[in-house]
């Protein structure tokens, strides 16, 4: 049988120095088709770099490309601000001053693209077990489907496939429940718990005992994190979300994620101090100094 090799890559996060190292070690093991599972740009700082690559593997490569829920929210957005639907405008703060960057850096060709894009579709190659593939879950983005979790079972359950793959987790693994299997591709741009590594698969199609099976292959490649870091600080990124961007920092160089504990616990200490409820992204500056003080994320402005 001749040998069967689907690279799959998702959220890259416009961490585009690692997207550049997943692809050429995927290119240079001959790999021609492709799956791309979403959350392609935000928190880090190269997002136009990072679309023309994306660009370029769908002209010069099979691909097979979803959104994420990072390309919703910004989807979402560029509504709120045509007035087509009712929502926060984002602001340069640590709540939502990611977001506003990246919204700024993009085009109309790629909310369109964005746009065109499913958030679920079936991988079918002839011989070989069809594959359901997602960003979150087949029904919504921003879903989480952890290895052995309870809502994973069910959808294994409920999908007409033999396989289930999906992201958004930015945990890679192989999990088989009641004969089906799910596969998590990990994160190429903010890998937890693998600081200066890309994480990505390879999906091997194998065959044994004359029954064809998919078999994943999890890579974790190295790439510049400090030359990221330094284009964070260059790019303005960390002056329009300084403590959530702190955190994404704290991401690339020791791989602890404390991005979302970070939001909420500062939104609860601003409604516990003012008595208030916080409405989103309106969440004052001190108190994501505090949260993150308690929760352990450097300020690296220091060091600059």
């Amino acid at each position: 049988m001749e040998k069967m090799k689907i690279g799959v890559i998702s959220d890259i996060h416009s961490n585009y120095l690692a997207f550049r190292a997943v692809y050429d070690i995927m290119r240079s093991q001959g790999i021609t088709e492709y799956i791309l599972l979403g959350d392609y740009v935000s928190d880090t700082s190269d997002t136009e770099k990072t679309m023309e690559l994306l660009y370029e593997i769908i002209r010069d490569r099979k691909t097979h490309i979803l959104r994420g829920n990072r390309e919703e929210y910004l989807l979402e957005q560029r509504k709120v601000r045509k007035g087509d639907k009712e929502g926060p405008r984002w602001i340069a703060n640590s709540a939502s001053g990611n977001l506003l960057f990246t919204f700024e850096r993009l085009r109309e060709k790629d909310f369109q693209f964005f746009e065109s894009l499913p958030i679920t579709f079936k991988f079918e190659k002839e011989g070989f077990p069809a594959i359901t593939c997602c960003h979150g879950s087949p029904a919504n983005t921003k879903e989480l489907l952890q290895l052995n979790g309870e809502n994973t079972k069910n959808w294994l359950c409920q999908i007409d496939t033999e396989y289930l793959l999906a992201a958004h987790t930015h945990f890679p693994g192989e999990f088989r429940y009641e004969g089906k299997t799910y596969i998590n591709n990990g994160c190429a741009g903010l890998a937890i718990g693998d600081a200066g590594l890309a994480q990505c698969t390879i999906l091997h199609g194998t065959e044994e005992n004359g029954v064809r099976k998919w078999e994943p292959e999890f890579l974790k490649i190295p790439y510049d994190t400090e030359a990221v870091v330094g284009k964070i600080f260059t790019s303005g990124l960390m002056d329009m979300a300084p403590w959530f961007i702190n955190s994404n920092i704290q991401i690339l160089r020791t791989g602890t994620d404390n991005s979302a504990q970070l939001v909420a616990l500062s939104a609860r200490l601003m409604e516990e101090e003012t008595g208030s409820k916080v409405i989103w992204p309106f969440i004052d500056e001190k108190y994501f100094e505090r949260a993150a003080e308690i929760l352990g994320v450097p300020d690296y402005r220091e060091s600059q």
